[in-house]
This record gives structure tokens, sequence and C-alpha cells, in this order.
């Protein structure tokens, strides 16, 4: 199935597949977790909450910036009434 214009819709992408980027989305770090060779990151784009997974060792602090791609290749659209994927 395909979004139809203006249907509200959930979209999802893994916190595996987000990366830093310099060019990425702008995003507020909430907390940071090393967790041996990956870092995860729990953050606000806007006022929405986004979790990444990196392999990056990061020094930002709560409340900074870091800037965030995500890989379009990787995302899923879900209806967000009914949770079916489009």
């Amino acid at each position: 199935a395909r979004a139809q214009g203006g249907q509200p819709v959930i979209y999802g992408i893994r916190p595996e597949h987000i990366d830093i980027a310099p060019d990425g989305l702008s995003a507020t770090v909430s907390v940071l977790e090393p967790t041996g060779s990956e870092t995860q990151i729990f953050a606000k784009l806007g006022d929405d909450p986004i979790d990444a997974i990196v392999k990056d060792r990061l020094t930002v602090r709560p409340g900074e910036e870091v800037r965030l791609r995500i890989d379009p290749r990787r995302v899923h659209i879900f209806d967000r009434q009914s949770g079916a994927r489009l």
C-alpha cells in the first residue's frame, strides 16, 4: 500500500540505521549511554524522541546538539491509525 496525500503516518527507522554526520538533522541529546563498542543516543528531533546507536565515541553532553543522518533507504512508513506498514 502507499500513503495518500495528507494521510497521517508514522516514520520508522531502526536506531542502528542512524549515523552522526555534519549535514544531518539537528537533535538535542537527552542521554548518552556508552555500551562498549557503541554509543546509544537518546535525543529529541524537534518535539519527537529519536534513538540512535552509533559506532562513534561521543563527547557531547545532555542538552547539546548532535547531527543525525537517517538513511532514507532504511525508513519504514506506517499508517498512524491502523499501524499497517505502507
